[in-house]
């Protein structure tokens, strides 16, 4: 009775590890067919980010022109001694005009002791001097 059932069991054996390796080789076949539509959907995605890096690359640069823009005018009204609440909440636009008009209006800056930030200090005597 042994041989019969060794040889019954022998048979159920094989048949499982046919089917494991069916399975096995189906999961290698979609794995392969998952890394396809992966790599086909990363090159479409890079196509994809890289004209949009063009268009909003000329969108960010535009931002940052602005941006600096404001930047300097705000920094030419505090060179200038304006106060930034009078120089308008809103969007101040920066033309070339503007660079001649805070030179001579530094030049002023210079003659008024009171909005000079570098006062020339009064002479002093040396060490020796006052050893002496």
């Amino acid at each position: 009775m042994s041989a019969p059932v060794s040889a019954t069991l022998q048979h159920r054996i094989s048949e499982q590890l046919q089917a494991l390796s069916q399975v096995g080789e189906s999961l290698t076949l979609r794995l392969l067919d998952l890394e396809e539509r992966l790599k086909l959907i990363e090159e479409h995605l890079s196509d994809q980010a890289s004209r949009s890096e063009a268009d909003t690359g000329l969108e960010l640069t535009g931002e940052i022109l602005a941006l600096t823009e404001e930047r300097i005018a705000r920094l030419e009204d505090l060179l200038t001694g304006q106060r930034p609440e009078h120089a308008g909440a809103g969007h101040p636009h920066l033309h070339l005009s503007s660079v001649p008009a805070y030179a001579k209006s530094s030049s002023t800056a210079v003659e008024e002791p009171e909005l000079d930030p570098f006062p020339e200090d009064e002479e002093q005597p040396f060490m020796d001097e006052l050893s002496a």
